[in-house]
């Protein structure tokens, strides 16, 4: 990557970086383009080199953080016992996932409904920064997943891990910040109980 290229990313990284703060700590809607582009020390026209409008930034942000938070889970799994079934590391990772939400509020309240979008609509509306970098789709999550078992997913699976990242970003926002209906460590059993009927029903 040439100097000049290097210094455009630069900017577009500090102004995805600027829109994450102000979204998660004055709100989407409060948060102005120039507020953005001065907390990034950048010109408003900047901006528009690289997004629409605060629509497009933000659904930029929840690509990158679902991805970057996906990616973190599959490096976790391979801490994880090997005699695994790909069943269990499914739910390895979504423990793994929960816990990670738990322990930053902020990042639960700005992805945990739409974890599951970021992933599948990533390669129509993201190009990440950096010259190496791709963020991680939903068949590369997969793939990456069952690749050890030389496992082959089907139709059916990929519905049931759509559904299970459907679960844990909506089921657990309510659980993480209101304790409601129950603790998080009362509700984790029964996800993970609900999760393996979900690939197998008998």
């Amino acid at each position: 990557m040439g100097r000049v290229e290097e210094k455009k990313q630069q900017k577009k990284k500090a102004l995805m970086n600027s829109a994450y703060d102000l979204f998660t700590t004055v709100g989407f809607h409060k948060t102005t383009i120039m507020a953005i582009a001065l907390r990034a020390g950048v010109a408003k026209g900047t901006f528009y080199l690289w997004f629409k409008d605060k629509e497009d930034i933000r659904n930029a942000l929840i690509i990158e953080k679902s991805s970057e938070l996906l990616t973190a889970a599959l490096a976790e799994l391979e801490h994880a016992p090997r005699e695994m079934s790909p069943l269990d590391k499914l739910i390895y990772i979504v423990d793994y996932v929960i816990t990670c939400l738990s322990r930053d509020i902020a990042l639960l309240r700005f992805i945990a409904k739409n974890l599951s979008w970021g992933l599948f609509t990533r390669s129509n509306l993201y190009q990440p920064t950096g010259e190496n970098s791709a963020p991680l789709s939903f068949r590369d999550f997969i793939r990456q997943l069952l690749e050890e078992d030389n496992v082959q997913p089907t139709r059916e699976m990929e519905l049931a891990i759509f559904t299970t990242i459907e679960l844990v970003g909506s089921t657990c926002y309510s659980v993480i910040l209101n304790g409601e209906p129950v603790t998080l460590s009362e509700y984790k059993p029964y996800l993970f109980r609900c999760i393996r009927r979900l690939f197998d029903p008998e």
